[in-house]
This record gives C-alpha cells, sequence and structure tokens, in this order.
C-alpha cells in the first residue's frame, strides 16, 4: 500500500511539472504575442495593407519570403505570421545568417553531435529542431554560403537532414519564414 501511495505521488508530481511547463511555455507565447500586437502600430495605408496580408497568410503553411530595409520590423511581420496561425501554441525561432561564419550557421541552423569539430563537447540540437512544430525566422538568409544553401533546400522541400557530424537524419515539421 504505502507503495503504491508513493508511486501514485510521484506521478502527481510529474503530471504537475507537465502542465506547469506547459502553462510556462503558453504565459510566454501569449506575452510574445501581446507585445507584438502592441508594436504593430499604426493605421496607414501601407501598415493596413501589410496587415491585411498577414491575416491572409499566417492561417496557411505556405513559405513566405519577406523584403525590407534593415530595422523596417522584418522580425514583427514573421511573429505576427506565427501568432496568426495553427503553430502558434508551438515554438518561434530566430536566427540571423549574416552573423555567423558558415561553419558556425550550420552547426546553429542543423545542430552538431559531439566530437564533430573542435569544441564541440555534447550533441547539439539546431534552430530547426528547436522550431520543430513550429515556426522559424531566418533573417538575412541570402546571406548563406551555397553549401548551406544547398542543405537548407532540403529542409525547405520537406526531407530529413543530418546534423553537422551526424549520420542519422533529423525530420523536422517546420514553418520557414525568411
Amino acid at each position: 500500500d504505502q507503495c503504491s501511495l508513493v508511486l501514485e505521488s510521484v506521478q502527481k508530481r510529474e503530471s504537475l511539472a507537465d502542465g506547469l511547463e506547459r502553462a510556462s511555455h503558453e504565459n510566454k507565447q501569449l506575452r510574445e504575442q501581446l507585445e507584438l500586437e502592441s508594436e504593430l502600430i499604426g493605421s496607414g495605408p501601407y501598415m493596413t495593407e501589410l496587415k491585411t496580408r498577414i491575416a491572409r497568410i499566417a492561417p496557411t503553411d505556405a513559405t513566405v519570403l519577406i523584403r525590407g530595409e534593415s530595422g523596417v520590423g522584418k522580425e514583427l511581420v514573421a511573429r505576427a505570421m506565427h501568432f496568426g496561425s495553427g503553430r502558434r501554441s508551438e515554438p518561434f525561432v530566430c536566427m540571423n545568417c549574416a552573423a555567423l561564419s558558415e561553419s558556425l550557421l550550420e552547426s546553429e541552423l542543423f545542430g552538431h553531435e559531439k566530437g564533430s569539430f573542435t569544441g564541440a563537447v555534447g550533441r547539439k540540437v539546431g534552430k530547426f529542431e528547436q522550431a520543430d512544430g513550429g515556426s522559424i525566422f531566418l533573417d538575412e538568409v541570402g546571406e548563406m554560403t551555397p553549401a548551406v544553401q544547398a542543405k537548407f533546400l532540403r529542409v525547405l522541400e520537406g526531407h530529413p537532414f543530418d546534423r553537422v557530424g551526424g549520420g542519422a537524419p533529423v525530420k523536422v515539421d517546420v514553418r520557414v519564414i525568411a
């Protein structure tokens, strides 16, 4: 009897911990959404057209290319698309492709296995895996080298990819916004 009480207590604790983690994640997502809604301000014709396009495209699962000068709010538009989609309760991950060298960018996007290069002391999950089920925003996607672009294209086509130094294919379900 005492063993079953202890087991029941452990199961309840695990259930509560899972519930707390889900609630915390949802809370974070809702805070981001509220912040986003307060940041997409303006009522001029261009902003109205932008909001209309976001509302039309967000519910689809289409890959989206956002164009614009630096600082115009491409990430805000990407967030609005994510939170307007059926993936809103899943992760939204951002990555600036111009900020890293080719090898670091590949490792950040696709992850790596322990020992795959100097300093790889453990397995690292990449941004695509972190965004699995959700959306990933790749800023400055045009700065990717051809080798990284080729690997990225395979992900866009729905194919699995290998982590740097890995042999086991990784399949993700992610919406790409770039």
